[in-house]
């Protein structure tokens, strides 16, 4: 993570928008967060832009996407034991290529790498990436015993460092002359210590932390956890993420039980991504004071709870709730907008 990583509410997005046009969903992103934009999913275009078949084709041949479809297999036809080999055979490598995301399963990835290159060399101070945390993915594939891939232990860490390796698409957007931050996006772990996931925190640790490896051993990017719903915060910390990003308009008291945590997240020079424009529970008469006014809020609390000013101000960052697949393209560009006002008005009232 660089030294000088103080991004000052810089305002930047999560995942899906609803585009059917790769082109124009890029186009949203970049005339409205120019300090830090991001790749779009396209789920509504393709299905295979989903979050688990879009990087299902860098876990083969543990795992098979079906071409326009959410469905995700385990194995390719293989025993599990074949699969596992095939697939360190992949990342032992040395080659990145095969992690790599597909054109015709990330229309918005290659559209966003084609619009930054063509923009001028002093445009976005900043590049955003995303992929699917280990956690969700394990979840989201069970075996041919019907569990979980999650549960099978050599398996789950076999994605686990798959993903970091995807991850390193890093290395192609800094090539774009901007430094990187990726987030791996758990909405899975909204149900960490819930009878829905059990999984100890232990494990949680070492699939985390296995993904943060691969990708850090691979590429230089400022790495981010997304999770849409409430967690044990300091799990992501003690992980070794960089940026932890939450709905803060809907869950943010809850990181109020975690000063001490966010307060090493801080001092070690990462940031709370403050996710504070609803999208799920977005009703159209938001204004950006009001949101405003609520995160304000929630960071004289955690003042209070003796989080230092300065910090809570320079190590921050703006972003809405969560994904916008489900939308509407007009509720999408509303939102974009409403959370770069929000780090309009943050910056202004808060620096």
């Amino acid at each position: 993570m660089p030294d000088d990583f103080k991004p000052s509410f810089a305002a930047t997005g999560i995942g899906t928008l609803p585009h059917r046009d790769p082109k124009a969903a890029v186009s949203d992103v970049l005339s409205r967060l120019k300090d830090m934009p991001y790749w779009p999913q396209l789920p509504q275009l393709d299905p295979g832009e989903d979050m688990t078949p879009q990087y299902a084709p860098a876990l083969a041949p543990l795992l098979t996407a079906s071409a326009g479809s959410r469905q995700v297999t385990p194995f390719g036809g293989l025993s599990r034991e074949e699969a596992l080999a095939a697939f360190y055979e992949r990342l032992f490598g040395g080659s990145l290529d095969s992690f790599a995301l597909e054109p015709t399963m990330a229309a918005g990835y290659f559209a966003f790498l084609e619009a930054v290159q063509e923009a001028p060399a002093d445009a976005f101070g900043w590049l955003k990436g995303h992929v699917t945390g280990p956690i969700t993915m394990g979840l989201g594939v069970a075996g041919s015993d019907d569990k979980a891939l999650l549960y099978d232990d050599e398996v789950a860490e076999a994605i686990a460092r798959g993903l970091g390796a995807a991850a390193a698409q890093a290395q192609r957007l800094s090539a774009l002359g901007r430094p990187v931050m990726i987030f791996f996006d758990e909405p899975a772990l909204s149900g960490f210590g819930s009878a829905f996931t059990p999984i100890t925190r232990e494990r949680v640790l070492a699939l985390l932390g296995a993904s943060f490896e691969e990708a850090r051993a691979r590429a230089d990017m400022v790495i981010g956890v997304h999770c849409c719903g409430n967690t044990d915060w300091s799990l992501l910390v003690d992980a070794g993420a960089d940026v932890l990003n939450l709905d803060s308009e809907g869950f943010g008291q809850h990181l109020l039980l975690y000063p001490e945590s966010v307060r090493a997240l801080l001092e070690r020079g990462g940031a709370v991504a403050w996710g504070a424009v609803p999208t799920a529970e977005y009703k159209g008469n938001e204004t950006a004071k009001g949101l405003w006014a609520s995160l304000h809020a929630l960071l004289k609390a955690m003042e209070e709870k003796g989080l230092p000013h300065e910090l809570l101000a320079t190590q921050a960052l703006v972003t809405p709730a969560c994904g916008m697949g489900t939308l509407s393209e007009d509720q999408s560009r509303a939102i974009l907008d409403l959370t770069a006002q929000v780090s309009e008005l943050a910056r202004e009232h808060y620096l």
